[in-house]
């Protein structure tokens, strides 16, 4: 198929430019390549790998350099080298940080439009609370602060505390509609015991409501780690060898997203076990919660331990590989969600 020759903007009159310039205009067809190109996207993201082991240092170095009251929350920002800085992402739709809170400390209360989510990675006494309820943090959980729910965090502990905040602020800085309201901290809580933790501790049973009336959005926002890495061994034992070992997070209530912009979800894979992961048009990410992997990404192989995080890119092919004598666990944040939403989700078999 012929393909169209577009004009470019040295052709057309400098009078004739500079005159459009001043209108706040441009002429399109000279950008067109740039935001529509044929046949595949122009990707600035890239396949990128950041080490724990590495960044653990500089996290708890930050701790002696930045206390909480000067930081509002004391984050390493993880920075696609694709991308530029001052979008603070670590794909084009998803941001990663690690936050580090010290014993004694607590965080500021407040609430802002993008979603965050909480994945503990180290440490033990650190709580969250979201709306008044005060959820403690174990590693491996997954704690949700939905959109506009007022939360802040404290360590009642005595060794440091690492989490992985996960959020949506890149897709909303574009809109001009990312900010926060500060609010006061609280001497105490309504709830000291997350409720959702009991309603939702049978798998196929959930809280009775009239009939006819709207679940929830966000019913639970702490999933446990022990029983999310149980559920996955336990798939491990059953399903063939085939079958990936792969469960996904969701709203109770509805069967939907934890959240309404990212998809979260477990992987297991078992010794020896190789899993190919088509490509398709989500930005995904891999964090490590136990054992070692590699990552194959669109060929380029990246060795992967505990707490170890990779950035994908859309449209990559992913192979996931496990050569160690033991089980290796991933959660994956992907925003297929969102693209689901608008309309664009696309996958492409191999």
């Amino acid at each position: 198929m012929t393909q169209i020759q577009l004009g470019t903007a040295e052709e057309l009159p400098v009078d004739y430019r500079e005159r459009l310039e001043q209108l706040n205009v441009l002429p399109a067809w000279t950008q067109l390549r740039s935001v529509l190109p044929i046949g595949a996207p122009s990707k600035k993201a890239q396949s990128s790998l950041w080490r724990y082991a590495e960044l653990r240092e500089q996290m708890l170095r930050a701790g002696d350099l930045v206390p909480v009251e000067k930081s509002e929350r004391r984050v390493l920002a993880y920075i696609n080298p694709g991308i530029s800085s001052d979008r603070m992402s670590t794909l084009p739709s998803i941001f990663f940080g690690l936050q580090l809170i010290m014993p004694g400390e607590r965080a500021p209360n407040h609430k802002h439009s993008p979603a965050a989510v909480r994945i503990i990675l180290e440490g033990e006494g650190a709580y969250t609370t979201v709306d008044d309820e005060k959820i403690v943090m174990e590693v491996g959980d997954v704690v949700l602060t939905p959109p506009w729910t007022w939360h802040d965090h404290g360590h009642e502990g005595s060794a440091p505390v690492i989490w992985m905040d996960v959020l949506d602020h890149p897709l909303v800085v574009p809109y001009d509609i990312s900010y926060l309201i500060t609010g006061d901290l609280a001497d105490s809580y309504a709830n000291t015991v997350d409720s959702g933790d009991s309603y939702y501790s049978c798998p196929g049973l959930v809280p009775y409501r009239t009939p006819g009336a709207p679940a929830r959005d966000y019913p639970l926002c702490r999933f446990r780690w022990s029983r999310v890495r149980a559920a996955l061994d336990a798939v491990a034992d059953t399903a063939g060898r085939d079958e990936a070992v792969h469960l996904r997070y969701v709203n109770p209530d509805t069967g939907e997203s934890i959240m309404k912009t990212l998809d979260f979800s477990a992987r297991a894979l078992r010794p020896g076990e190789v899993r190919r992961v088509d490509p398709c048009s989500a930005n995904r990410a891999f964090l490590v919660l136990g054992g070692r992997c590699e990552i194959a990404v669109n060929g380029e192989a990246f060795s992967c331990d505990v707490n170890d995080t990779l950035a994908v890119p859309t449209y990559s092919d992913v192979e996931l590989g496990n050569d160690s004598g033991a089980a290796c666990y991933l959660i994956q944040v992907d925003d297929t969600p969102m693209q689901l939403k608008l309309g664009f989700y696309e996958t492409k078999a191999a």
